[in-house]
Parts: C-alpha cells; sequence; structure tokens
C-alpha cells in the first residue's frame, strides 16, 4: 500500500511539473482511474513540438468544445515574408492511444496535401499523448476537449490488479 501511494505521489507530481493537473482514484482490482488535463498553453506546446517547423513564429489555438483552431503564421525559408497556416484539430480514442485528425488545414488560402496532415496527425497524437501519458502501464480510455483544456482518462494496471 505505501509503495502504491509512493508511485501515485511521484506520477503527480511528473504530471503537475508538466503543465498538467491530475486526479487519481483506484479501483476495487487495485488498478487505478487517472484523469489528466492540459492546459490550452500545454497544447499550444505540444502542437508547436508536433508541427516541428522553426520558421513558424506566431501561433494562437481556439478551444472548442470537441476540437481545436490552430492559426500560425510561418517565415518563408528565405526569410522575406510570411506564410499563413490554419487547421482544425479533432481528437479521439484508437486502440488505447490518442488520434489526431488535422482537417481544413490550408497554407496561404491552398489546401494542404493529405500526405502532410497524415504525419501531423501522427506527431500531434504522439506529442499530446505523452504529455498526458506518464504510466507505460496506462491506457488512453477517453479524451474530450473543452474550451479551456484537453482531458485524458487513462486505465492503469499495477501490480495488484495484474495478479
Amino acid at each position: 500500500m505505501n509503495r502504491m501511494m509512493m508511485l501515485v505521489a511521484v506520477a503527480a507530481f511528473a504530471l503537475v511539473a508538466g503543465a498538467c493537473s491530475i486526479d487519481v482514484e483506484r479501483n476495487d482490482d487495485g488498478s487505478l482511474e487517472v484523469e489528466t488535463v492540459l492546459t490550452e498553453d500545454s497544447i499550444k506546446n505540444e502542437i508547436s513540438k508536433g508541427i516541428d517547423d522553426p520558421q513558424v513564429n506566431y501561433m494562437t489555438i481556439d478551444l472548442k468544445t470537441g476540437y481545436a483552431l490552430v492559426d500560425m503564421e510561418r517565415v518563408r525559408d528565405s526569410g522575406f515574408g510570411i506564410d499563413t497556416i490554419s487547421f482544425r484539430v479533432d481528437l479521439r480514442v484508437e486502440d488505447g492511444h490518442l488520434a489526431a485528425e488535422v482537417t481544413e488545414a490550408v497554407w496561404n488560402d491552398v489546401p494542404i496535401p493529405q500526405e502532410l496532415t497524415d504525419i501531423w496527425n501522427e506527431e500531434l497524437a504522439a506529442e499530446l499523448e505523452a504529455e498526458g501519458k506518464e504510466d507505460p502501464d496506462s491506457t488512453l480510455v477517453a479524451v474530450s476537449m473543452s474550451e479551456d483544456a484537453l482531458t485524458m482518462q487513462w486505465h492503469i494496471e499495477t501490480e495488484e490488479s495484474k495478479s
């Protein structure tokens, strides 16, 4: 029991340090239900990591119920001029992991090719999931986005629940 509480305390500290909030409940079988909440700033940071473009110099994110709208400005590779990029991101649970779907993606009012948004889908989901997941034995069971935050609910198997 003391070991379990220590693990929960360490996980809680890691999440708080990572710009998340956490709520932990223990199930009768010893497994845990964990809810992590990512703030708008944290989501913006993870989307920036997922896009991985050092030329992006400005980004806004508008959280809506169920999705987010992202607008960016990017300095052109030549250094002269600015490109504008906007897209919508929807999130869902897929096989215990976070999946992202970028739609309505435009670059200077021209649709962004599906091949690029497919890459963004994978990168964005990986970055956001990594920000909310702190335990390798956890499975994502639900995700929701509100106008304030992204909430992920996890089921974590413990030594007690595995036996």
